[in-house]
């Protein structure tokens, strides 16, 4: 190292290889010929050490939620958020009843069989304090269709109708 090497300051090249893991809060991405914004971000602790994130993106005319998960590989789903009555009228009720939520569930005439449940904790980027949740998947065997109820302390539900995506359906990953 010369003397003036010593006055030269070390740049740090900019990040512009973002990927899913990434975004954050404003990030901007491009899905399906638009360009989405991230309105929201929450990370999903499922325990033992296993952590998804979940984003909320609008593109102006519509939104969805990109599920992304590490799993030896990036899993990623796309969900629509639903009205938990248009999936079935009584599930409330039969999940408040039991305690637990059935292994099938009829859907526009399609039958979803419950593949997993589990607990966790969902924090919302930016804020101090978590919520616990309770979520159970339901998969269809011929299309690999996917809904998501959750269940947010006694009688807060939530439902979601999703699908698999591949990473790299999603490009230009910025920030605003």
């Amino acid at each position: 190292m010369g003397i003036f090497d010593f006055f030269k300051s070390k740049k740090e090249e900019p990040n512009v290889d973002f990927t899913l893991n990434d975004m954050k809060l404003g990030f901007l991405v491009d899905y399906f010929m638009k360009t989405w914004e991230v309105k929201k971000v929450y990370t999903y602790d499922w325990g033992n050490n296993f952590y998804s994130k979940e984003y909320f993106l609008d593109s102006g005319t519509e939104d969805c939620y990109l599920s992304v998960e590490d799993d030896d590989k990036l899993v990623c789903l796309v969900w629509k958020k639903v009205d938990i009555f248009e999936i079935d009228a009584d599930l409330v009720n039969s999940i408040v009843a039991n305690d637990e939520a059935p292994n099938r569930l009829v859907y526009n005439n399609k039958t979803y069989k419950r593949t997993e449940s589990s607990q966790g904790i969902c924090y919302i980027e930016g804020e101090e304090e978590g919520s616990e949740l309770v979520n159970w998947m339901y998969v269809h065997s011929e299309t690999k269709e996917l809904i998501s109820i959750d269940r947010w302390g006694e009688e807060e539900f939530g439902a979601a109708i999703g699908k698999n995506v591949d990473a790299f359906e999603f490009s230009n990953i910025l920030p605003r």
